[in-house]
């Protein structure tokens, strides 16, 4: 094992540099072969999750700078030290445990000894997950039919933006796309049925190894909040050029993809736009809102966890049905009040 301290980079790179016993077995390669195999070792995690823990690991960096501590490898004590200190200063669980799978990423990748397995760090996780809650502090709103409708109904969809932002808003709520499963599709991605489209999402988080998961959307009741036809009026501004379906609409020919902050963004100005409170509104609020309207409108779990590919039943139970049930079958409602 590796006990010397070592100073990664602030932030891990797209390629991480190869550990000392990975670098000895790659020495005889030539660079190209070296690159492509670490590329491949790098793919192990999503970008997203290496640039989470990038973000996670700067903080844990100036945390030990501030404290004359060596990060890497790091004592146990040091990182019960910071993560005590983070929660007393109203950090969220899940924060704190991002944290300790940054520090464990990096520990693993430098075969340094991992903090973060000693039992006094794994006794005080526990005993934050218990004083700290699993609950995230803000929560983001869940959209109503209403709401988009209200959403859908103040934008102006003669114009290319409007017809993509109404397209965006109608086909995420429908889909139950994460936001950034629906800033990744394409126009290969779709495919007219009679009865609506149905989007190959190529790969998410419940799908990392790309298999490829079918989700249907169906043709809507209303003119104004089918998300069928807004899509098709969509394309009828933005061509059938293959690339993103959604365009950012800027640039030389307004081709070029969006991102899952675009999708939180656009949605959030269209909100602000109609006259709702936009502070809990976020690129999660058309999923969620798919979730607990189908849930009140009475489908079944069974079929709302299919659409919105949720691995594990007791998660969409606990988060969002449950909630829809409480009102719907409170005594409070009995008594006379």
């Amino acid at each position: 094992m590796n006990t010397s301290p070592v100073t990664p980079a602030a932030g891990a790179p797209a390629v991480p540099a190869a550990p000392a016993a990975l670098a000895a077995e790659l020495a005889g390669l030539p660079e190209t072969d070296r690159t492509r195999i670490l590329a491949v070792i790098a793919a192990n995690h999503a970008p997203t999750t290496l640039a989470i823990y990038a973000y996670a690991w700067r903080q844990w960096s100036a945390w030990c700078a501030g404290r004359d501590l060596v990060p890497l490898p790091a004592s146990a004590a040091a990182v019960c030290a910071y993560l005590t200190e983070r929660a007393e200063r109203g950090a969220a669980f899940a924060t704190l445990e991002i944290a300790c799978a940054a520090i464990s990423h990096e520990h693993r990748r430098h075969q340094a000894d991992n903090p973060v397995l000693h039992e006094v760090v794994r006794q005080v996780r526990r005993g934050l997950r218990r004083t700290r809650g699993m609950a995230p502090s803000r929560q983001a709103r869940a959209l109503s039919v209403g709401d988009i409708r209200r959403i859908v109904s103040a934008i102006e969809r003669t114009t290319a933006r409007g017809a993509r932002d109404a397209a965006l808003i109608l086909l995420g709520f429908a889909s139950a796309l994460r936001r950034s499963e629906l800033a990744a599709l394409t126009l290969a991605d779709l495919e007219a049925k009679p009865a609506g489209l149905l989007l190959t999402v190529g790969r998410s988080k419940t799908d990392p190894d790309r298999r490829g998961q079918v989700v249907g959307v169906a043709h809507g009741l209303h003119p104004d909040t089918d998300p069928v036809g807004a899509v098709a009026s969509w394309l009828a501004v933005r061509g059938t050029a293959p690339g993103p379906l959604f365009t950012s609409l800027r640039g030389r020919d307004g081709s070029s993809p969006i991102t899952g902050g675009t999708v939180a963004r656009l949605l959030k100005t269209r909100a602000e736009a109609a006259g709702l409170p936009s502070a809990l509104i976020s690129g999660h609020s058309l999923r969620a809102g798919h979730v607990t309207s189908a849930a009140m409108a009475g489908v079944g779990v069974d079929r709302i966890a299919a659409q919105t590919r949720h691995r594990r039943i007791d998660v969409l139970i606990e988060h969002y049905i449950r909630p829809v049930d409480a009102l719907r079958t409170t005594s409070s409602r009995d008594l006379g009040l």
